[in-house]
């Protein structure tokens, strides 16, 4: 070891060299020890933390709320290994401030091995820089270079559309278990692989999980990946136990070049009981994780891939309530620079975190167990080894049995807008996401518009009850029955004030456009009318992986508005119902003159379009087109206003809007 006057010389009075450490304009740190202990911080590590009282504690118990974001483990390997290791863009969810309120930041950072010629790593040095707001401020631009390049439609190439076309685009809502997939193209070779995934709700009540595997990749393999997920599927909705249908898809597979040694994964779960049958045909066998932490992996089942001579037994299990199953394919477990076992262990570790809530801090309150499954293994798993194979994933949550709905309302002007408060908040107790939660609310919105427009006609208002009943079937279908008891009047005959022109008849006709089946009974004693729904939720198909790829939406807000942005152009926000549309109608009026100037209306943050707004917007267009002028409506795709106007022929275009870009639209400027 040189002596003090050669250490001086290399490095300068210790008195610059203290100066020097405490100016630099990035976090360093040191730790010794196993218990990484402070021994020495410069200016900006102790400001990114908002505290002083560093030294001589132990990391964990400065930061204990990293615990379960694998940094901790980052630095017991630089100490196990000597190895350094650096990171970019690391998510933690971290006090910055030392107020005890958990905040999310992303940090460049660096840790390397500090070395004691006599023992080896003797500490760790940290240097770290806080980037989250250049993150963020790219996160915002990718968002709106996404949505609005004319290069995202061009990109998708036909191997990528063929298969998006072969998987399924949702998963069933059925009572007793919730459901969510996602499906991670491959981002290295063809970008498109033989992964597939199933959800399918059963007559009988049951739910059928399945995952498969074709082997290579490319316009092949996605073939028959196709041509094998439509034999099976077919197969076990027809009533085939899973060995039948696994039998059959064998014995097709021997017709279809390519199929041998695929591998598939069928699960059968009874969410009434909880009994599991289930058959790992060559495939990884099922994960199941509980809410109190404990994670096993079920037993394989002792079959091998499809087309080589198999039988196909079955094993069975059981769920108890809150449990999770995880279906999933070998992109998860085989990745880059992780063999299988070490991969297996990591995912049975990071699914008990995720299950329980653990993984972060701050809990994401606005996404399902199942969701956040499988949006967190993907992020956790994968920002460390990336990935070189399709990944899909498939879980399943046992849940209580959801109750029926009950509404008694009295069938005035408030009840359309307090119906669809009810409604909306049953449906999403259910599962339902926001393209089913928009067809239901929509098409109960005008049933009970009708009964409060039309069955009572000179009654006094507290003896016109609406009864609203709403059941999830075992099937995942949905039966909502809208009950009057009063004699419903002539329309022709009624000019109440609140009634547009031009609306007499939309109603029934768009809930027929939202809805599966209308059934309307009358008799004596009132009328009813029962809807039916076969509902769904969106698969996740993503292109791209980026953190948090899978996450809740935050709820919209919905008090209703119109503001004249710019000059001839209004935003509206909220609900435009049978009393909001005539308050849109008189910004129109007044906006565009009578009809004689050109608006356009951008309804982007509409959260409901009942019959009457869409009469108003369809008359204002007519109106303004006998006068050479035009109404433009704006209605972004994913937008309830874009999935109203699709519906009943009246298009509008996307484009940029307050809050954000928009994609483009397929639909015809108006």
């Amino acid at each position: 070891m040189p002596d003090d006057e050669d250490l001086f010389s290399a490095t300068g009075e210790p008195d610059t060299v203290l100066r020097v450490f405490e100016a630099l304009p990035f976090a360093l740190g040191a730790w010794q020890g196993h218990d990484h202990v402070y021994v020495a911080t410069n200016a900006a590590y102790r400001a990114l933390l908002g505290r002083d009282d560093l030294l001589g504690r132990p990391v964990r118990e400065v930061v204990p709320e990293l615990e379960g974001q694998q940094f901790f483990e980052l630095l017991d390997r630089v100490a196990a290994t000597g190895v350094a290791e650096t990171a970019k863009e690391w998510r933690m969810q971290i006090d910055t401030d030392g107020s005890g309120v958990v905040r999310e930041r992303y940090f460049d950072f660096t840790i390397a091995p500090c070395r004691d010629p006599g023992c080896g790593v003797a500490g760790l040095l940290f240097f770290a820089s806080d980037v989250t707001e250049s993150v963020l401020a790219r996160h915002v631009a990718e968002a709106r270079a996404q949505l609005m390049s004319e290069k995202y439609e061009q990109a998708r190439d036909a191997v990528t559309v063929m298969q998006h076309a072969l998987l399924a685009p949702s998963v069933p809502v059925v009572p007793g278990a919730e459901v969510a997939a996602a499906y991670l193209v491959a981002a290295e070779d063809t970008a498109a692989g033989g992964d597939w995934f199933d959800a399918l709700a059963l007559t009988n009540g049951e739910l059928a999980l399945i995952t498969g595997d074709v082997v290579g990749h490319g316009v092949e393999a996605a073939a028959v990946m196709g041509q094998l997920r439509a034999v099976l599927r077919q197969q076990i909705l027809a009533g085939a136990d899973v060995t039948g249908a696994l039998s059959t898809l064998d014995a097709f597979s021997a017709h279809v070049p390519g199929a041998r040694f695929a591998t598939v994964c069928v699960v059968v779960l009874d969410p009434a009981t909880g009994r599991v049958c289930y058959c790992t045909a060559g495939h990884p066998p099922p994960l199941v994780a509980s809410p109190a932490g404990a994670v096993r992996y079920l037993s394989p089942s002792g079959a091998t891939p499809i087309g080589t001579g198999s039988t196909f037994p079955v094993a069975t299990d059981s769920l108890a309530t809150g449990d999770v199953v995880l279906l999933y394919t070998d992109g998860l477990i085989e990745r880059p620079g992780r063999p299988p076992p070490v991969s297996t262990a990591e995912l049975a570790e990071r699914a008990a975190l995720s299950v329980t809530g653990r993984s972060f801090p701050i809990p994401d309150t606005r996404a399902r167990t199942v969701d956040r499954v499988c949006g967190e293994i993907l992020e956790f798993l994968l920002r460390e080894t990336g990935y070189s194979d399709d990944v899909t994933i498939v879980a399943a949550q046992r849940t209580a049995m959801p109750d029926p709905l009950h509404l008694h309302l009295r069938a005035d002007r408030e009840a359309p807008k307090a119906a669809r408060a009810s409604l909306r908040w049953w449906l999403v107790r259910i599962g339902a996401d926001d393209a089913g939660t928009v067809a239901v609310e929509h098409a109960v919105s005008e049933l009970v518009s009708n009964v409060v427009e039309h069955a009572y006609p000179g009654t006094a208002a507290e003896h016109t009850p609406v009864e609203i009943g709403g059941i999830l079937d075992a099937d995942g279908c949905l039966r909502i029955r809208v009950r009057d008891r009063g004699r419903w009047k002539d329309p022709a005959k009624t000019r109440e004030s609140h009634r547009l022109p031009g609306r007499r008849g939309r109603g029934l006709t768009m809930v027929r456009l939202f809805a599966d089946d209308l059934r309307i009974d009358r008799d004596d004693t009132g009328t009813t009318a029962t809807v039916t729904f076969r509902l769904t939720r969106s698969a996740r198909v993503v292109t791209e992986f980026t953190d948090g790829a899978i996450v809740g939406r935050p709820e919209p807000p919905r008090d209703f508005a119109v503001d004249e942005t710019t000059p001839g152009r209004l935003a509206v926000r909220g609900d435009v119902d049978i009393d909001t549309a005539p308050i849109l109608k008189g910004y129109l009026d007044t906006a565009s003159r009578g009809g004689t100037l050109s608006v356009t209306v951008d309804l982007s943050e509409v959260t409901h379009l009942g019959s009457a707004g869409v009469s108003l917007l369809s008359t204002a267009r007519d109106r303004a087109a006998r006068q050479h002028t035009a109404v433009t409506l704006v209605a972004p795709p994913g937008t309830t206003a874009h999935h109203v106007l699709s519906l009943v022929g009246l298009h509008a275009r996307a484009e940029p809007h307050a809050g954000g870009s928009a994609e483009s639209s397929e639909d015809p400027q108006t």
